[in-house]
């Protein structure tokens, strides 16, 4: 089938090489002079593993192909899939939908043709059957645009086996188009479905909830797990060993257990926020309220992590120098959505420290976009001058470095934000190494 995916993000190219390994002919689109060139040259405009071997595979093989051009886009098939950003508004609890809008509206006013459009971009609950709305008003008379919704379950650093190995499929669309919508979705994911993919076929509204609701409950496991250690600090308890114990229930599992800074990106935030808001305005405050505390208890592990520098500086933060490992805001990707590593880096810094920072991916982001930042290029430059060490992004290469390289670093202090250091390793050569938020219940040593 001829398909094309409007907006080239970390949700579009992942899914678009997705349909090109199904057999699609795909066309992507995309407006940004600088990610188009990217991908016409073969390569993904993002760090994300795998990515790039695929797009090349496909324009090599005639099936993938971009433009920035609306036109031909309408003209390429009679499948569309929507994947541009939606965004937090500023200012407020929801998402900014004007990116989808008007991808929606260029598209539909030049249909020729019937056409079918699925969106993927995340949206507040209840949003599309608006949006569907929209779509047909701004088709041409006579031009039949159907609209589905089939919510997208992409994670970062494995969006690309996410994408091609989905667990499942979820599509919303109103009752009069269903059997169209759903028609086409079935002949566009039948290589999914035929090897056994669970396709849920529903309204829009169940459709939104669907990744509200995941999404949720995956903040809400990482919260919890940070709570459950701050009981288990104050009770003397290891929360390792809670945390292996629960996993070992099938019931449970292993996911988002381990205690740390919290969650961060462009989706869990944005997407439980947008939940709340939307739970308040149903009058179901209780929701509304329990969500707005798991999104609270996040934002207290990045205060926690600025408290607990504040405490092993003789001085506290003001005219400190603080080393910081980590500011993509998880490992694998060079994404910095969101991060609660630059999150505390800042804080910091706005507290009197120079925060010298360093990152195996994200460096030029993070010198562009936070020049109130010392970026260096390798680990041990962060810790010129330093007092303390943050860990707070668990990349590979910190945890596999040898801390007697770091002999000649001025301080002997860590604090392991993400439980990914082995402390008996870093302690055999003279480190100090605290977990996150040990300073509160423990001595140094103790922690």
């Amino acid at each position: 089938m001829k398909i094309t995916v409007i907006g080239m993000g970390r949700l579009g190219v992942p899914y678009l090489t997705a349909l090109a390994e199904l057999g699609h002919n795909v066309l992507g689109l995309d407006i940004n002079p600088e990610t188009l060139a990217a991908l016409q040259a073969g390569r993904c405009p993002f760090d994300e593993p795998g990515i790039t071997h695929y797009i090349a595979k496909h324009i090599a093989a005639g099936q993938l192909r971009f433009t920035d051009s609306y036109d031909e886009a309408a003209a390429h098939g009679d499948v569309f899939f929507l994947a541009v950003p939606t965004p937090q508004r500023e200012g407020a609890m929801t998402m900014d939908l004007s990116a989808v809008e008007e991808a929606i509206v260029s598209l539909a006013r030049r249909l020729m043709r019937p056409a079918v459009l699925i969106g993927k971009s995340s949206l507040p609950v209840g949003e599309g059957a608006r949006l569907a709305v929209l779509a047909a008003a701004a088709a041409p008379e006579g031009v039949p645009l159907r609209v589905g919704w089939s919510p997208d379950f992409l994670r970062e650093a494995l969006s690309l086996e996410t994408s091609l190995n989905p667990a499942r499929l979820v599509l919303g669309s109103s009752d009069a188009d269903r059997i169209a919508v759903e028609s086409t979705a079935r002949r566009v994911w039948a290589g999914w479905l035929d090897a056994g993919v669970v396709l849920l076929s529903t309204d829009f509204v169940t459709a939104d909830l669907t990744k509200a609701a995941s999404n949720a409950f995956l903040s809400t496991r990482i919260s919890f797990a940070n709570l459950v250690d701050d009981v288990c600090q104050a009770a003397g308890a290891d929360s390792r060993t809670v945390a292996t114990a629960m996993a070992l229930d099938p019931r449970i599992g292993p996911f988002g257990l381990t205690a740390g800074l919290g969650w961060g990106g462009s989706c869990l935030s944005k997407d439980i926020r947008a939940f709340a808001d939307r739970a308040q305005s149903l009058g179901q405050s209780a929701a509304a309220d329990f969500f707005s505390a798991v999104e609270q208890t996040n934002t207290a592990r990045r205060e926690l992590a600025v408290a607990h520098a504040e405490s092993v500086l003789p001085g506290g933060l003001r005219g400190a120098v603080v080393a910081l490992w980590g500011t993509s805001y998880k490992p694998s990707v060079g994404d910095i959505s969101d991060s609660p590593a630059l999150d505390i880096a800042v804080r910091m810094h706005r507290a009197g420290a120079e925060v010298r920072v360093h990152d195996p991916s994200v460096n030029d982001l993070v010198r562009r976009h936070y020049p109130e930042l010392m970026v260096v290029d390798a680990p041990a430059e962060a810790l010129v001058g330093a007092g303390v060490l943050i860990v707070a992004t668990d990349w590979p290469r910190y945890t596999a470095l040898d801390p007697a390289s770091l002999a000649d670093s001025t301080t002997r202090t860590v604090i392991d934000a993400r439980r990914c250091l082995d402390p008996d390793r870093w302690r055999a050569v003279g480190w100090d190494h605290q977990q996150l938020g040990a300073f509160r219940h423990h001595t140094p040593q103790e922690a």
